[in-house]
């Protein structure tokens, strides 16, 4: 190994043990308030995300085998106390086959949070970072999106691709903003579907569900029937995972469903997020970021005309890129 690498390598370690015994400290001290257990928690942890990172830039290039090798042994060895976290365990575990499934999702959306412990601490560091507060941002743009468009379009048919647990959708129903809209929401996951049926609840049956696959539809190059002439489509993180191909070619498929004058809103993280390797080395939770260039660019190689495209970010210095596409 490259003396460099193995320098490198040996300092990382040791900011992890350090780190460890923070935390060991952390567990025993159990007057110390939660706020201030944050505090100190919050700090271990961006130094050593400062560590992860510097180690990342200089294996990337050259070890891409050993850094993976690297962020499985970090995990291995700190797993235990992540897991304190539901949030970081169930993104650890991936029961659903991937991180950012409906339930961990919905822990955000509803600031589910540990209520005691250094659990509690850890779930305070993790709901402050900047990718937790854009995914609950990301939620509030869609509901104000769709809000401002189903007030304007007749039974405006409205497809939330990739639904999770439906959160926009109950809150735009409790506030009484779906006007005569018919919503239709889709899943590849018959637990997501199930999930989002007991949130919904009373408004359940004013819902149409869809059991399908995303990617499928990129490979046929069309959508279901029950999704044909959608008015509007609503997408909030599949973008995430999809590589090019796939997301041009869905793209094309929900271009060619939609309605004449119909409009898409779909969101993908930037490059830039300040949260990203904790997301990697802690959780094991990978997204594919993009620049504005590079989303904008899937759609105009998707059919769409550069004066139909309008890209935003969930809140003023936001984290994630939502574009608005028109159908013409």
């Amino acid at each position: 190994m490259d003396a460099g690498i193995s320098s490198h390598l040996g300092a990382f370690y040791q900011d992890v043990a350090a780190f460890q015994s923070l935390v060991d400290g952390l567990e025993h001290e159990t007057g110390a308030p939660p706020r201030a257990q944050a505090a100190m928690l919050g700090h271990g942890l961006q130094t050593l995300m400062l560590s992860a990172g510097e180690l990342e830039s200089h294996l990337a290039p050259s070890a891409p085998e050993l850094l993976r090798d690297t962020q499985h042994t970090f995990r291995r060895l700190t797993s235990a106390f992540f897991c304190k976290s539901p949030n970081i365990e169930r993104a650890l575990t991936k029961p659903r086959g991937y991180a950012g499934d409906h339930a961990l999702l919905d822990m955000y959306y509803t600031d589910s949070r540990v209520s005691s412990g250094v659990g509690r601490a850890l779930d305070e560091v993790l709901y402050g970072t900047p990718a937790v507060r854009a995914v609950v941002n990301r939620k509030e743009y869609v509901k104000r999106w769709l809000a401002a468009r189903v007030s304007r379009r007749s039974c405006a048919k409205v497809i939330d691709l990739a639904c999770g647990p439906c959160r926009v959708e109950r809150d735009l129903f409790d506030a009484g903003r779906v006007a005569d809209a018919q919503l239709t929401v889709v899943d590849q996951d018959p637990e997501a579907l199930a999930y989002a049926r007991r949130v919904l609840g009373p408004y359940a049956d004013l819902v149409n569900f869809v059991q399908a696959n995303a990617i499928q539809m990129a490979r046929a190059k069309a959508v279901p029937a029950a999704l044909a002439g959608a008015s509007l489509t609503v997408s909030l993180g599949l973008f995430d995972y999809l590589p090019r191909a796939i997301a041009v070619n869905l793209l094309r498929a929900l271009r060619a469903g939609s309605a004449p004058g119909g409009e898409l809103l779909v969101g993908n993280f930037a490059r830039g997020n300040p949260t990203r390797t904790f997301m990697e080395w802690a959780a094991d939770w990978v997204l594919i970021h993009r620049t504005d260039e590079e989303f904008l660019q899937l759609f105009l190689d998707a059919g769409f005309a550069p004066e139909d495209l309008r890209c935003e970010r969930e809140a003023e210095g936001g984290l994630v890129l939502m574009v608005t596409a028109r159908v013409t």
